[in-house]
């Protein structure tokens, strides 16, 4: 699944229609995108949020209403305050992030992304409102004490009003005006910028099933015995809120954190990311899944004996029908790694002689049945009715939105006729967003700046300027990749090599072993002249020594930066391309100079000749990748049976540099050609090899 980070014009696109007047400075906060998670509200809100304030959107005098506190609702509010501008947040509850507040739940910032690289790690790693994975209580109790704290000291900016329900929005010359209810009486505020945050929070009902809130604790379908087996239970919804429900009720002692976190540990290796990319790969958005299924997936659950290890866990008590409106596995209709979890558990189910049933159709209602049960309405086995009577119906069928809007109706349909035609023409404007550097560092900034007690605000900013002149080179652990964790990345710090403006860390979480590019690392380092260091953990500092006694131990804060696989496929290319550079210099200097260090002085017209010549031999390498490698490997090492390029070893420069003025020399007398000979590194006459070296 792509990730985005669209440019800031784009971003408030997003939020409104730029085209309806009627609309002017409202913003909806990802109410219409996909795969909604905790997370991306927050990095939708930050971008937003960057994005107004860059482009000048809000004026020094303008006010601004959020209106919900859940994740994107209460970012944004403390993003904008953080920026300078005046904020106030509403909700109805008493605190903020109430909807998850208690919630046994597992709350995981990136796990929705698996098979990803970084989806399993734990820490968000956001610049304000960070967390770290756990249940929905604990997650909350912490966000909430990082935001009272916040709210004191952005309290001349930030204002939070709870008991504070949206009733009415209208436009109130050029500007808002916001009806909320508070303890029974209207209260009326004015506001220039208004920013809706409310699209998440009841399930959407249907008939006379009884509402559950997915995030709190309910008496159905718990991890206590039926006193009646088998009690029969319904599930319709296929989105990620139906397949842990789905979970929930076949497992004994179902606890969403242990059993994510254990059903990952039961495959060695690869196997079940390898399994899930074959299984996913070109499927479109609802696509059926389940062939692909049982040719990749279930091979390997068979072999690493999974259904084995998950019949135990299955409760007998209980007889569950799931059902949704199109295919059980549909692409992209929940995360890839719930719909493995229940692939494997509806499997294993099959195996022991538990089947789950499977339903079609859309659930319009339920009617009484016999014993105080319910009967579906709407759906189908086979084509048949199902008649069954069920002890319990869960119906998860997403949020009621349009009923969470009722207060902004029509600028709610105007903005949802809007999205549909905008993700038409730009579908990936609703993938799951990635935080872009520039947002992450400059909120960081004003967090240490506003947030942080001044004994302590240096070494925050010493530690983030720290962390930015850092990239991590790590084994990800849900891809089994090297990746990277920075800033900027490690092929954007070759290419520049000794030119980069400030000293760069390079810290090496991994043995040499284990990546590719080791060598040519080592030798970027030294090209670099001290601009680019390599550090890594003591644990393999002595096999790193091995290439070089200038990588040192230390210990390095966990970067929070995104990670992204390395890829740096011409990381030899950028050395060579910084040899050339350090021997134009020095070529110049003696040009400049008339004098070569390991020759001595150099008369002016061969100077003069020579100078021509290699304006057009530097044109030629930096146009030939290959030759360029060939000539300067040949001009820096000549044993051919042992090729090696240049170590990086600045201390060599003049050497190389001299060998490559007499080579010019040479041509001036007798025109020479460079070229890839295998003996040689230039070419005379017809067929004649000679080599230009500065090697001892």
């Amino acid at each position: 699944m792509a990730k985005a980070v669209l440019p800031f014009a784009d971003w408030i696109d997003c939020a409104r229609d730029p085209c309806d007047p009627n609309q002017e400075r409202l913003y909806f906060l990802g109410t219409f995108d996909r795969r909604i998670t905790f997370y991306s509200q927050q990095v939708r809100a930050l971008r937003l949020a960057h994005a107004l304030d860059q482009t000048g959107a809000i004026l020094p005098s303008h006010t601004v209403a959020v209106v919900g506190a859940g994740a994107a609702g209460v970012t944004i509010a403390m993003a904008l305050a953080l920026m300078g501008h005046d904020v106030t947040l509403y909700d109805p509850a008493d605190d903020i992030l109430h909807l998850q507040s208690g919630s046994d739940r597992l709350l995981h910032p990136h796990i929705y992304e698996w098979p990803r690289v970084g989806s399993l790690d734990n820490q968000a790693g956001l610049p304000i409102l960070d967390w770290t994975a756990g249940s929905g209580a604990q997650v909350c109790a912490a966000l909430q004490q990082s935001f009272g704290s916040a709210l004191g000291r952005l309290s001349a900016k930030l204002r939070f009003k709870h008991r504070h329900r949206l009733e009415r929005l209208e436009r109130h010359n050029g500007d808002w005006r916001l009806t909320l209810k508070h303890e029974g009486t209207d209260v009326l505020r004015i506001k220039q910028h208004v920013v809706l945050c409310i699209g998440f929070g009841a399930e959407r009902e249907c008939g006379g099933v009884i509402p559950t809130d997915y995030w709190k604790q309910n008496a159905i379908g718990t991890n206590a015995n039926e006193p009646e087996a088998p009690a029969k239970y319904l599930v319709s919804g296929n989105g990620d809120g139906g397949l842990t429900e789905l979970l929930r009720l076949l497992i004994t002692n179902f606890e969403h954190v242990a059993f994510t976190r254990s059903f990952l540990g039961m495959f060695s290796g690869n196997a079940l990311r390898e399994a899930a990319d074959i299984s996913f790969e070109g499927a479109a958005v609802g696509d059926d899944l389940e062939a692909s299924f049982q040719l990749h997936l279930r091979p390997v659950l068979e072999e690493n004996g999974i259904l084995d290890r998950l019949a135990p866990l299955l409760r007998h008590d209980r007889h569950v029908t799931v059902n949704s409106s199109g295919p059980l596995y549909a692409a992209a209709k929940a995360s890839q790694l719930n719909q493995c979890m229940v692939f494997a558990l509806l499997e294993t189910a099959k195996q022991a002689n538990l089947p789950v049933v499977r339903s079609l159709g859309h659930m319009d209602n339920v009617e009484p049945g016999a014993g105080g049960g319910m009967t579906a309405v709407g759906i189908a086995n086979g084509g048949s009715p199902v008649t069954t009577v069920f002890k319990h119906v869960i119906a998860r069928h997403g949020p009621a939105k349009a009923a969470r809007y009722e207060a902004a109706d029509a600028f709610y349909a105007a903005h949802e006729a809007y999205m549909e035609t905008l993700l038409k023409a730009h579908p990936d404007f609703a993938d799951p967003p990635e935080l872009a550097p520039e947002t992450y560092d400059r909120f960081s900034l004003l967090a240490i700046d506003a947030l942080y007690d001044p004994a302590s605000r240096a070494g925050a900013l010493a530690s983030f300027h720290q962390q930015q002149a850092t990239i991590h080179l790590e084994i990800d652990a849900a891809a089994n990749v090297v990746v990277e964790r920075g800033d900027v990345r490690l092929s954007e710090i070759a290419d520049q090599a000794e030119l980069v403006p400030e000293q760069m860390t390079v810290h090496l979480d991994l043995a040499p072993g284990k990546l590719a590019i080791a060598k040519d690392l080592v030798r970027l380092s030294r090209a670099s002249n001290g601009r680019v260091r390599l550090q890594t953990q003591s644990a393999h500092q002595v096999e790193w020594l091995k290439l070089s006694d200038q990588i040192t131990s230390a210990i390095a804060a966990p970067s929070r930066y995104r990670s992204h696989e390395l890829y740096v496929p011409a990381l030899g290319v950028a050395i060579d391309a910084c040899l050339g550079r350090l021997l134009h210099n020095r070529l110049e200097q003696i040009f400049q100079s008339g004098n070569c260090p390991t020759i001595g002085d150099v008369d002016a017209t061969i100077l003069s000749h020579v100078s021509a010549t290699w304006a057009n031999w530097q044109s030629t390498l930096e146009g030939n990748e290959t030759l360029r490698e060939h000539v300067f490997r040949m001009l820096a090492h000549v044993d051919t049976a042992n090729p090696a390029s240049w170590s990086g070893d600045h201390s060599l420069l003049n050497k190389l540099a001299s060998a490559m003025l007499m080579m010019l020399a040479t041509h001036h007398g007798r025109p020479l050609t460079l070229s890839a000979a295998e003996r040689g590194n230039m070419t005379f006459d017809t067929d004649a090899i000679a080599l230009g070296t500065g090697a001892s």
